[in-house]
C-alpha cells in the first residue's frame, strides 16, 4: 500500500502538518483507548474462567481414582 493509500484510508490528505498531527494523535489516542478496553474485557474474562485461590476445588478426588 503506497503511503497516499494509508494517508486516504486515515483521512490524512490535503491536512496542514499541523492538523496532520493532530488526526494522527487522535487515531493514536482511540487506539489506545480500544486496546485498553480489550485487555480489560480479556483479563475479566480469563478471571471469569478460573475459580479464587482460596476456593475449594470442585474436583471429586473419588471420581479420578
Amino acid at each position: 500500500m503506497s503511503q497516499e493509500e494509508r494517508d486516504a484510508r486515515l483521512g490524512l490528505t490535503g491536512l496542514t502538518g499541523a492538523e496532520r498531527a493532530a488526526r494522527i494523535r487522535l487515531l493514536t489516542e482511540q487506539i489506545e483507548r480500544e486496546a485498553t478496553a480489550a485487555k480489560a474485557a480479556l483479563n475479566a474474562r480469563r478471571a471469569g474462567h478460573h475459580p479464587p485461590q482460596d476456593a475449594p476445588s470442585t474436583i471429586d478426588p473419588s471420581a479420578t481414582a
